[in-house]
């Protein structure tokens, strides 16, 4: 006798073997470009740190996910169910992602003919291709036929296209089905990946926490925590928050937004661009975070630099912690106080209104 859906779900789940999805509204295959051009410019590294962050810790709880990556063939089909994820489960599925390297050439159309498959029937779906836009296959299938089929199983197609300009049979094949094409520069941060996949799960761009001390994911109530982690500004001036003094301008920049421009040793200190004044931010690079360490001074586009004096939280807490501002001689010369929350793949920070001279880092 077969075993209830279910249950063979569940079983499936643990020793990660592939498996069709319940066509339930809200499910999505995402389907990996793995061919060689992922190498380049590390795109395939940081489109798997994207999906490990988004699958294992901020996916939405209702419906399934399929995952396969692709280059001449498809070489790995997973499906989880999201109501059904634990500890056990996240950690597996980030060792299935971290398998997946860049190798050999590109078939867009057997991965969608593949993706279609794992949706199963005429039951709809949606599928997500995630590449470089490069049509390399010269036995595909063809765009109009994916695109037919799509459409006959009530079937969506998306992209997100990661560096290079999409290749028009794939962007007219979406478009055909109804979908959206997303372009992606090759410096993009894993925040903006983040929120095109949140866009075609859900068809928004909250972002839900998983909470791993409990059965199912919610808002969490703990202080700083459902209010850091869910609603952020972002710092994403951060070519200049890493590196020296000036930006190619000569300016300095402080967190400060009502900061009146003013020269202090032939430097320009402006405020900085991407400062909203007090409150939750969080730093738009891959794993962004403020250093423990000091910096020195004329570090991170400002004099005084700012670090966190301790360490960063894990699992889920928030902490307040001492952020110092060194200068060239004195690792923390002023300090100010700000919290921390770990949101299970990235940080938030609460930050206070700053004064001249003085700037929060990233490392």
């Amino acid at each position: 006798t077969e075993a209830p859906a279910q249950m063979r779900i569940s079983w499936i789940l643990c020793i990660l073997l592939p498996l069709g999805l319940e066509n339930v509204e809200g499910t999505l295959v995402i389907a990996v470009d793995k061919s060689g051009s992922m190498a380049d410019d590390n795109k395939l590294t940081k489109v798997k740190e994207v999906l490990k962050n988004w699958l294992v810790h901020t996916a939405p709880q209702d419906g399934e996910v399929g995952l396969l990556a692709f280059n001449e063939s498809t070489h790995s089909q997973y499906g989880f169910d999201l109501s059904k994820l634990h500890t056990l489960n996240r950690t597996e599925i980030a060792k299935q992602i971290d398998k997946i390297e860049a190798l050999g050439g590109t078939c867009y159309g057997k991965a969608m003919f593949d993706a279609e498959g794992l949706l199963g029937g005429e039951s709809g779906g949606k599928i997500l291709v995630i590449g470089d836009g490069k049509l390399e296959c010269t036995d595909d299938i063809s765009m109009d036929e994916i695109a037919n089929r799509a459409i006959k199983n009530k079937q969506t197609i998306y992209t997100i296209n990661v560096g290079n300009e999409l290749d028009k049979a794939i962007e007219n094949a979406s478009r055909k089905t109804g979908g959206i094409n997303f372009k992606l520069d090759i410096d993009f941060s894993a925040f903006e990946m983040e929120e095109q996949i949140n866009e075609v799960f859900e068809g928004g761009k909250t972002i839900h926490i998983y909470d791993e001390n409990s059965d199912d994911r919610s808002s969490r109530s703990v202080q700083g925590q459902s209010e850091g982690c869910k609603k952020y500004e972002l710092l994403n001036h951060f070519r200049y928050r890493k590196s020296g003094n000036a930006d190619d301008l000569g300016r300095s920049y402080c967190d400060n937004q009502h900061q009146v421009i003013m020269k202090t040793n032939d430097v320009d200190f402006h405020p900085s661009p991407d400062w909203k004044g007090e409150g939750w931010y969080r730093f738009d690079t891959f794993n962004g975070r403020m250093p423990e360490n000091a910096p020195g001074g004329d570090k991170c586009g400002t004099s005084l630099a700012g670090w966190v004096k301790g360490s960063h939280p894990s699992n889920g807490a928030t902490k307040d912690v001492e952020i110092c501002f060194s200068d060239d001689s004195i690792d923390c010369i002023t300090s100010v106080t700000a919290k921390i929350s770990e949101c299970y793949g990235y940080y938030v920070y609460y930050l206070k209104e700053l004064t001249c001279m003085q700037r929060y880092c990233v490392e």
